[in-house]
């Protein structure tokens, strides 16, 4: 299959997150040779775009985060074309968040990297606090940044799951993006008290995912915990992986048993990004 990787959206506020955000958008560009568009969103007391130039006067608060977004947009644009790579920018006006599933689908975008701020939950970057609607109503995969990136290139990844069979088509998708990047895989299982399995059983379940991975082989791995959330944190906090990648269903991650506060939950609560693909 050909490269997945095409086009990276980037949503930015200019905050500090955002600029982390940025940074994996840089790295991961020039990792995939792919071209990226920048999305800052300003919201106006007023249709701005069919407001006449006679009227900005009267709102200049307005009129002059507008200047000061389209300079930020141009400072970033230059910086990833000095980079060597292809970067448009996207100023849009009062954008809802349910019109922005579309707007992404629209131009055909293939990843999603936005900032998330830490254990306060996913709060505006030019999307206002609907944002973790974006992440549950996208088709695209998602990037969530909280960190800077620890090196300048994505190469281990940790894909976390109740290894159903039904997921084994959203798994060729993120064993494909890895592949893009050269990455190599980890598959985690964690395995609960109230879906107990014997390490026989897991090694089975995750060798027959294993089967699709980039590299023909992945790391195989399973935490005993009380549930789904410890048992990930327990292993990421002694990974050296770049980012985790979990799969949702519809609004509830794992479709087996996570439910939707739980992805968020896990962002939080982690220090290195996390990419969610919808199933």
């Amino acid at each position: 299959m050909g490269k997945q990787i095409n086009k990276i959206l980037l949503l930015t506020d200019f905050s500090e997150v955002s600029n982390h955000a940025t940074h994996y958008a840089l790295n991961i560009a020039q990792q995939v040779k792919s071209e990226v568009v920048i999305l800052h969103v300003i919201n106006t007391p007023v249709d701005w775009v069919k407001l006449p130039l006679d009227k900005e006067r009267l709102y200049p608060e307005t009129k002059s985060e507008i200047g000061s977004a389209k300079t930020k947009l141009a400072d970033l644009v230059k910086e990833f074309e000095g980079e060597g790579i292809k970067t448009t920018q996207s100023l849009v006006f009062n954008l809802g968040v349910e019109d922005i599933p579309q707007y992404i689908s629209k131009d055909k975008h293939d990843l999603i990297i936005m900032g998330s701020h830490g254990s306060k939950g996913i709060k505006k970057y030019g999307l206002g606090s609907n944002a973790q609607k974006v992440i549950r109503s996208s088709q695209v995969p998602v990037l969530i940044v909280k960190s800077p990136p620890k090196s300048e290139s994505i190469k281990r990844i940790v894909m976390a799951s109740t290894f159903e069979d039904s997921q084994k088509d959203c798994f060729k998708r993120m064993f494909n993006y890895a592949s893009d990047l050269g990455a190599d895989v980890d598959l985690l299982y964690i395995n609960t008290p109230y879906h107990f399995k014997e390490t026989e059983d897991i090694d089975k379940m995750l060798t027959s995912f294993c089967e699709d991975c980039p590299k023909k082989s992945c790391g195989k791995h399973h935490v005993d915990a009380l549930n789904e959330e410890r048992g990930i944190q327990f292993f990421m906090n002694d990974s050296n992986a770049d980012f985790l990648a979990i799969a949702t269903k519809g609004k509830s991650p794992f479709s087996r048993l996570f439910s939707a506060s739980l992805t968020e939950s896990v962002v939080n609560n982690l220090t290195i990004p996390v990419l969610v693909f919808r199933q």
